[in-house]
């Protein structure tokens, strides 16, 4: 009853505060994190147990990342071509560089320094989609190559997550764990391959030809927290077997039809996941550290703005564009707090850096 209370009064607050927000002409994610600051327990407290706060920010993070996966594709990134894939690329290592600099400016130690770099390299695909929906930019050539980096990121996710649990055992045994790591993520991501191309679509024809919604529905959202759940097993994260099963589907005959069914209940996910995200965040520790925060948040958008300008030039093309992907990009992502979640779970950052990098994610995403 208390975890039912907490949804309830939740989804309250984001439609509230949504609607003036929308009312105000500001994106309505704005609405949700403002509204969950407001309600969590730093806030009124009306929802004050933290440990159900981070719990039903995970099942939104994995719900919300299974719609991505299934809007994902591996052809649109295939069509896209030099400017996602080597853009992508190279926009994830100079970031990974910056968080590193970042990092042993502020004497952290170099594992956290590196962790750092990878945190603030992803960017949301969430809100910069609703972003380009909303302005109707999704082909313009600065949504296009927006979209193409957002997609190497999230890719990149399946190793970093896959070298997470070596970096937190760390020392002489750093280079057998990273073995260890990279041959369950080979076993995994093999089985996966065995699953979409034979086991998948098996089933789906089976399912679709008894002509039921309700059944189809059932199906692809079964999969989805299967999938999530044998992907704990393997020691990686449930949010990404969430997308891993959401990219499956979307290689499908039937991607169309589950995007469909699957789409109106997205926007319930994400707005779970960014009014979580807001009562996560502590003003406390922003108050005691703002010459920090301050500090990291303007180098995460100046280097990341910089960052995402310069890749469009050196595919020839336009400032106007160069522009539009540098201020589209600065955000840090959704997957950074499933990183940053996983990573202090097994002792690889700190609580400090752990809100830090909250702090900084909720403030990137605001701006």
């Amino acid at each position: 009853l208390g975890l039912l209370t907490d949804l309830v009064i939740i989804l309250i607050a984001a439609l509230i505060v949504g609607m003036i927000a929308r009312r105000l002409k500001l994106p309505v994610i704005l609405g949700y994190l403002v509204g969950g600051i407001a309600v969590g327990p730093y806030g009124l407290s009306l929802v004050d147990d933290i440990g159900r706060i981070e719990t039903l920010a995970t099942i939104g993070v994995v719900l919300l990342l299974f719609t991505l996966g299934i809007e994902f594709s591996l052809k649109t990134l295939r069509q896209m071509g030099k400017v996602a894939i080597l853009g992508g690329m190279a926009q994830i290592l100079a970031t990974v560089a910056l968080g590193l600099v970042v990092g042993l400016l502020l004497r952290w130690p170099l594992m956290e320094a590196i962790f750092f770099g990878f945190l603030i390299a992803l960017s949301s695909t969430m809100i910069v989609l609703k972003i380009l929906m909303e302005r109707g930019e999704l082909n313009t050539a600065h949504g296009r190559i927006m979209i193409g980096i957002l997609l190497v990121q999230d890719l990149a996710v399946v190793p970093m997550m896959v070298i997470l649990p070596a970096i937190g055992q760390g020392g002489a045994g750093l280079l057998p764990a990273l073995g260890i790591a990279a041959l369950k993520a080979v076993l995994f991501l093999g089985a996966m391959v065995v699953l979409g191309f034979w086991g998948l679509p098996w089933v789906m024809r089976r399912v679709a030809g008894v002509r039921s919604r309700e059944l189809f529905l059932l199906t692809v959202f079964g999969l989805g927290i299967g999938v999530a759940f044998v992907t704990y097993y393997f020691g990686l994260s449930v949010a990404l077997g969430a997308f891993v099963a959401g990219l499956l589907i979307s290689e499908s005959e039937y991607a169309h039809q589950a995007l469909a069914d699957i789409v109106p209940l997205r926007d319930i996910f994400a707005t779970l996941f960014f009014a979580s995200l807001g009562m996560l965040l502590n003003p406390t520790f922003l108050i005691d550290n703002v010459g920090m925060v301050s500090a990291v948040v303007i180098a995460i958008i100046g280097g990341k703005f910089i960052i995402g300008f310069f890749i469009p030039r050196l595919f020839g093309y336009s400032p106007k564009t160069m522009l539009f992907v540098g201020a589209g990009l600065f955000q840090i992502g959704e997957f950074s707090f499933v990183l940053a979640a996983a990573a202090l779970s097994m002792g690889v950052i700190s609580n400090d850096l752990y809100d830090l990098t909250l702090t900084s994610a909720v403030i990137t995403i605001l701006l």
